[in-house]
């Protein structure tokens, strides 16, 4: 758990050390220069060490104070940087004056040390999440990194440097002087380093553990798309049981009777022809009871819309909520005066169309749907087209199943194509002029 905890926290600690040796190195530059002109103030020379340099030295008590009160600002503007969102001027309005704190820092310093600038890209490398602005802000670092030193700046602008006040010591001191500096720096250079090294690592974890997010999130889509088919199938075997149920207590009565009466009018239709004749009538009525039980069990599976509205405004109420619901352009198309057919094809229309978007949706990722109506003879036309991603091998499934289903049941006849985008296009046969009491 210790073990744990650690990995997890690595970064925030070498990011701490990173800090400390920074303000360590403050510290013990600022420390060294004013220590070695006070040193210089008490013996006396003052003058010699002038003589020395191209340059009037800073107050030293001033540079102290000033250096490591703008440290202490910095880490403030960058722990806010990261606590506030930010806009893009804000960011870049940021970026300027942690680079200017950093710039008064090694400008109070004379430049001895740039390993402030390390400090301010492993802040950058971590918490700006824009590659462009990461880009952008590690050049301008990288190149300010290269130029902010004493021997390069030393050749063109004239400056104390922190070796002039080394150099006031015997070799021994200055030995020593110059290895705590350069101890310092090379420690601020490996734990940047390391720092960069874990920052690496905790992107690769990061990402395998998106990827593998990312693959159980499918693993649970793919389960939810197989659970709602059953439940689609199981629906659907619940509904036809209910309707099988009603057509054996409703129909199997019926024809039951019939097939009595029927045997009955056999054996008198000679001995008896106007009983044969008044039976026959009443079977005929009762057969047409039966049949309109049977139809009053088939209209509960009718879509609630067809129950309140035309077969048109069903549809267009349809696709107005459906593009309501998934941002689908939908161009429905009617190219005749009215929709009026019997029930169970003005079902068969609606369910094709309602099954047709679905799956447009669904498995073509479409963004527009084109629906259209016609009429040729006495057969309806219906072509349903999406500019989705298509299919060359078209297996249907459960919903294409049962188009074929429906459309079968009417004696029609339907078609997919997949090569650009996904066609559908149904053929039903309409039973004009023909009335069923």
């Amino acid at each position: 758990m210790l073990r744990k905890q650690l990995m997890e926290n690595r970064l925030r600690y070498t990011y701490f050390i990173m800090c400390f040796l920074n303000f360590t190195m403050i510290v013990f530059i600022s420390s060294i220069i004013y220590i070695t002109t006070k040193r210089i103030c008490d013996m006396q020379e003052a003058r010699t060490f002038l003589s020395m340099i191209d340059y009037l030295p800073k107050d030293p008590m001033h540079s102290m104070i000033l250096s490591i009160t703008a440290f202490v600002a910095l880490l403030i503007v960058m722990r806010l940087r990261l606590k506030l969102h930010f806009e893009t001027w804000q960011l870049v309005l940021c970026f300027l004056v942690e680079s200017g704190l950093c710039l008064l820092i090694m400008e109070r310093l004379y430049f001895s040390s740039n390993s402030i600038l390390l400090l301010m890209m492993a802040d950058l490398l971590t918490y700006i999440t824009s590659n462009t602005y990461r880009f952008f802000f590690m050049v301008v670092l990288v190149t300010f990194y290269l130029g902010a030193n004493y021997d390069f700046l030393s050749a063109r602008v004239s400056m104390t440097s922190f070796y002039d006040y080394i150099n006031c010591y015997n070799s021994f001191v200055k030995s020593l002087l110059l290895s705590v500096q350069n101890t310092l720096a090379s420690l601020n250079i490996i734990v940047f380093i390391i720092y960069m090294v874990f920052l690496v690592q905790d992107k690769i974890n990061e990402n395998k553990r998106f990827l593998a997010l990312n693959e159980e999130l499918q693993s649970l889509n793919e389960q939810l798309k197989e659970y709602a088919d059953i439940r689609e199938k199981m629906g659907e075997t619940r509904e036809r049981n209910r309707l099988a149920r009603e057509i054996h207590d409703t129909l199997g009565h019926t024809l039951t009777g019939l097939s009595v009466g029927l045997d009955a009018c056999v054996l008198t239709c000679e001995l008896d022809p106007k009983a044969t004749r008044k039976q026959l009538s009443v079977l005929s009525e009762t057969a047409r009871r039966g049949l309109k039980d049977v139809r009053r069990s088939v209209d509960k599976l009718r879509p609630d819309a067809l129950e309140h509205y035309t077969l048109k405004v069903a549809i267009d109420k349809m696709i107005k909520e459906f593009q309501e619901i998934t941002d689908v352009t939908i161009h429905f198309v009617c190219h005749l005066p009215k929709l009026t057919f019997d029930s169970d094809e003005e079902e068969v229309i609606y369910r094709i169309i309602q099954e047709g978007m679905t799956n447009v949706v669904r498995h073509g990722h479409a963004t527009k749907i084109y629906i259209s109506i016609a009429k040729e003879e006495n057969t309806l036309i219906l072509i349903i087209e999406d500019n989705g991603i298509g299919c060359e091998n078209i297996k249907p499934d459960f919903g294409l199943h049962h188009m074929q289903e429906r459309i079968e049941l009417l004696k029609g006849n339907i078609r997919f194509y997949g090569s650009s985008g996904f066609i559908i296009i149904a053929e039903i046969p309409i039973r004009e002029g023909l009335e069923y009491d």
